[in-house]
C-alpha cells in the first residue's frame, strides 16, 4: 500500500471500570454499615474464643479436681486393704475408681469435663491408666489373699498422678494467657474502635453537618444565595446530595428575592378572587335555599347579581318552551315598556331570546366609539336602545343542559366586565337554574302527593260511604213500596235499616276524618300506635294487645310511618266494622326487617275470593298501595277464628332517616 494512503492506527486507553466497592463507599449510609458490621463482626469472633477458651479452662479444672481425687482413693484403698476389710467393699472402691478414671479420658460436656488436647497431657493419661490397670488395680483386688501393696510401689502411682495433674495445669495456665490476651485485645478494639468511629463521625458527618448549618444561617439571616461546600468536600455522597439541594434552593431564593412581592401580590389576589367566588356562592345558596317560589327566588337572585355585576336594571325571564315564550319572573330598574314589550316575551324576537339558545354569555352593544362598529342586525329601534341602554349583558340559565330561562343586565354606559365577575355570573346563574329546577320538582312531588292522597281518599269514600249510600238507597225504595202497600212490619224493618245504615255512614265518615287528618309530626311512632290503639278501644270495646318484639332496628323514615299507621287504622276499620272479633293483637317487629302484624279472633273470610267481593269492603286496594309506596310487602291471611295481616319492610329499603 502506498504511503499516501496509509493510515497510522491510533490506541486509545480503555477507560477503567469503576471498582464497585470504592463506588458504594463513597456512600455515607455504607460506609456505616461496613464499619458496624466489621466491628461486630470482629467483635463477636473475640467473644466467641474467649467464651470457647472459658468451657475449656472449666472443663480442666473439673479434670484436674477428679485426678486429684484419684490420690484420695488410692489412700483410701491401701487403708481398707491393711485393716483387712471384705474384698467386696474394696472391690466397690476399685470401680467408683474406674469410673472416675473413664470419666476424665472420656470427658462430659454437661458438667464440663475436658481433657486438653495436648500430647504430653494425653501420654501423661497413658502412663496413669496402664500404671493402675497393671500394677496397682491387681493387687488391691487379691488383697483379701493377704497380698499388700507396697508403699514404693503406691508412691509411684502418686507420682504419675501429681504428673498428670501438672501437665493439666500447665495446660491450663497457657488457656488462661490466651484468655487474657483476648481480653486486653477486646478491650484495646473497643477504646481504639471508638476513638476511629470518634473520628471518623467528625470527618464524615459533625463537620458536613456544620458547614450545613452554617449555610442555613446565612439564609436565615437573609444572605440567599449562599453556597456550602459539595462533591468530596461533603464528605459522602448524601451530604453532597443534601448540599447541591441547598445551594439550587439557595441559588431559586436570590432569584425569587427580587421578585416575591410581586408573586405574593398576585397569589393574594388570586386568593381573593377564590375567596370572593366562594363566599359568593354560599350567600346565594343560602338566600336561595330560603325561598319558597321561583318568583321570590328569582328577586333574590337578580337583586345579589346586579350588586356584583354594577348594573343599572336587570330582569330575570324563565322560558316556556310550550308557549314559545318567556315570563317575567323578576325585574329591578327596567321601564314599564321593557316589562311589557312583545318582543322582549317571544323566544328568538330580540336579542335576549335567541341568547338561549347561545352557548354562553353574550355582549350586546348598541353605542359603540369605534366608526367601523355596527349592530351585528342593522337595526336600531330596540326598545333598549331607546330607552337608553348602552350594554346589554344576557345570560344563558342552564341546568343539567335544559333551558331555564335567561338573566339580561342593562347598561347606560359601555361596561367592561372582569373574566372574574364573568365567570362569576354563569356559576351563579347555573346555581339559580339549580334552585329553580327543585323548586319546580318539589312542587310537582307536592301536586303528586295531593293526587295520590286524592286517589286513596276516593277508594275510601268507595269502599265505605258509597257502598253505605247504595244499601241506603235500596232500602229507601223498599220502603216506598211498603208506604204505598201499608204493609207496617216492612215500613218498622226498613226504617231499623236505615237508621243503621245512617249511623254506620255517620261513623265511617268520623272515621275517615280522623285517618286523612293523622300527622305523626314529632311524636315517637310508638305513641301514635298506642293512640291508635285506645280510639279503637274506646269506640268498639275490643281488647287491644301491642307486643314490642324488638326495637333494635333503623327508625322508620316519616313517611313510611305515615304509611304504617295509615294500613294500621285501615286494618282496624275493617276489624271492626267485619271481623266481629272481641280481641286485636299488634305486634311491632323492629329488627333488620321491619314487620307489623295485626291478628284478630273474628269470624274471618275466605281470602281467595276476597277480590271476587263487590267493593272490596276490607280497603285491601288502599292497603296495598299505601304498602307499594314505601316498598313493602303486605299479605293477608284468613280462616274460621282468626284473621292476619303482616307488613314487611325489607332491610335493603330502609334508610337512616
Amino acid at each position: 500500500m502506498p504511503a499516501l494512503f496509509r493510515i497510522r492506527s491510533k490506541t486509545f486507553p480503555k477507560q477503567q471500570q469503576p471498582d464497585p466497592f470504592m463506588f458504594h463507599f463513597k456512600s455515607l449510609t455504607f460506609r456505616l454499615k461496613f464499619f458496624t458490621l466489621l466491628w461486630i463482626a470482629v467483635s463477636v469472633a473475640s467473644i466467641v474464643f474467649t467464651l470457647y477458651l472459658s468451657l475449656w479452662l472449666e472443663g480442666n479444672a473439673a479434670a484436674i479436681n477428679d485426678l486429684g481425687s484419684l490420690r484420695f482413693q488410692s489412700y483410701r484403698l491401701a487403708l481398707l486393704a491393711e485393716e483387712g476389710v471384705p474384698q467386696r467393699e474394696i472391690d466397690n472402691r476399685i470401680r467408683r475408681f474406674d469410673e472416675v478414671l473413664a470419666a476424665v479420658r472420656r470427658g462430659d460436656p454437661q458438667r464440663p469435663l475436658s481433657l486438653p488436647d495436648n500430647p504430653e497431657v494425653m501420654a501423661r493419661m497413658a502412663a496413669l491408666e496402664q500404671q493402675w490397670q497393671q500394677a496397682v488395680k491387681p493387687v488391691f483386688q487379691t488383697a483379701s489373699s493377704g497380698k499388700k501393696i507396697g508403699s514404693v510401689q503406691l508412691d509411684a502411682f502418686l507420682h504419675t498422678v501429681d504428673d498428670t495433674v501438672i501437665a493439666v495445669e500447665k495446660t491450663s495456665a497457657a488457656y488462661i494467657t490466651w484468655l487474657r490476651f483476648f481480653q486486653s485485645g477486646l478491650l484495646a478494639l473497643v477504646l481504639i474502635s471508638s476513638a476511629v468511629m470518634m473520628w471518623l463521625t467528625q470527618l464524615w458527618i459533625i463537620a458536613p453537618l456544620q458547614e450545613l448549618l452554617r449555610g442555613v444561617q446565612s439564609v436565615r439571616d437573609g444572605h440567599f444565595g449562599v453556597q456550602v461546600p459539595g462533591g468530596d468536600a461533603a464528605g459522602s455522597a448524601e451530604f453532597a446530595e443534601v448540599n447541591g439541594g441547598f445551594n439550587q434552593m439557595s441559588t431559586h431564593l436570590h432569584r425569587l428575592y427580587s421578585g416575591l412581592e410581586q408573586e405574593v401580590a398576585d397569589k393574594t389576589q388570586d386568593l381573593e378572587r377564590k375567596n370572593f367566588i366562594l363566599g359568593t356562592l354560599y350567600a346565594f345558596s343560602s338566600a336561595l335555599g330560603k325561598s319558597q317560589s321561583a318568583s321570590e327566588a328569582a328577586e333574590v337572585f337578580l337583586e345579589r347579581l346586579m350588586k356584583i355585576a354594577e348594573a343599572d336594571a336587570g330582569s330575570v325571564r324563565l322560558a316556556d318552551p310550550r308557549r314559545q315564550r318567556m315570563d317575567l319572573a323578576a325585574h329591578i330598574g327596567l321601564p314599564k315598556a321593557l316589562r311589557n314589550a312583545e318582543a322582549c316575551s317571544k323566544i328568538g324576537d330580540c336579542f335576549c331570546g335567541r341568547a338561549i339558545a347561545a352557548d354562553g354569555a353574550r355582549t350586546i352593544r348598541f353605542y359603540d366609539t369605534r366608526p367601523e362598529s355596527t349592530l351585528s342586525d342593522g337595526q336600531y329601534d330596540y326598545e333598549c336602545r331607546r330607552h337608553g341602554f348602552a350594554d346589554l349583558r344576557v345570560l344563558p340559565i342552564r341546568y343539567k343542559g335544559q333551558d331555564i330561562g335567561i338573566v339580561t343586565l342593562y347598561y347606560r354606559r359601555t361596561q367592561q366586565i372582569s373574566d372574574t365577575v364573568d365567570e362569576l355570573l354563569e356559576l351563579l346563574c347555573s346555581q339559580f337554574g339549580a334552585a329553580v329546577s327543585n323548586t319546580r320538582l318539589s312542587e310537582e312531588s307536592r301536586q303528586l302527593a295531593v293526587l295520590q292522597e286524592r286517589n286513596l281518599i276516593a277508594q275510601g269514600l268507595h269502599d265505605s260511604i258509597a257502598q253505605t249510600l247504595a244499601f241506603l238507597n235500596l232500602q229507601m225504595q223498599v220502603l216506598g213500596r211498603a208506604l204505598d202497600s201499608g204493609k207496617r212490619e216492612r215500613i218498622d224493618d226498613s226504617m231499623q235499616l236505615i237508621q243503621s245504615g245512617v249511623q254506620e255512614c255517620y261513623e265511617d265518615v268520623r272515621e275517615l276524618l280522623l285517618n286523612f287528618r293523622t300527622k305523626i309530626g314529632r311524636r315517637d311512632f310508638a305513641e301514635a300506635v298506642d293512640e291508635l290503639a285506645a280510639r279503637f278501644r274506646r269506640q268498639t270495646g275490643v281488647a287491644v294487645n301491642i307486643d314490642w318484639v324488638s326495637d333494635q332496628g333503623l327508625p322508620l323514615s316519616s313517611d313510611q310511618q305515615l304509611q304504617c299507621i295509615f294500613i294500621l287504622q285501615e286494618s282496624l276499620s275493617n276489624i271492626r266494622k267485619h271481623a266481629r272479633a272481641d280481641r286485636v293483637d299488634i305486634t311491632i317487629d323492629n329488627g333488620r326487617d321491619f314487620a307489623m302484624t295485626i291478628t284478630d279472633n273474628g269470624i274471618g273470610f275466605d281470602a281467595e275470593h276476597l277480590e271476587n267481593l263487590p267493593g272490596n269492603h276490607v280497603g285491601l286496594n288502599i292497603m296495598q298501595e299505601r304498602a307499594g309506596r314505601i316498598r313493602a310487602q303486605l299479605t293477608l291471611t284468613s280462616q274460621p277464628g282468626q284473621t292476619r295481616i303482616r307488613l314487611l319492610l325489607p332491610a335493603q329499603e330502609r334508610h337512616p332517616a
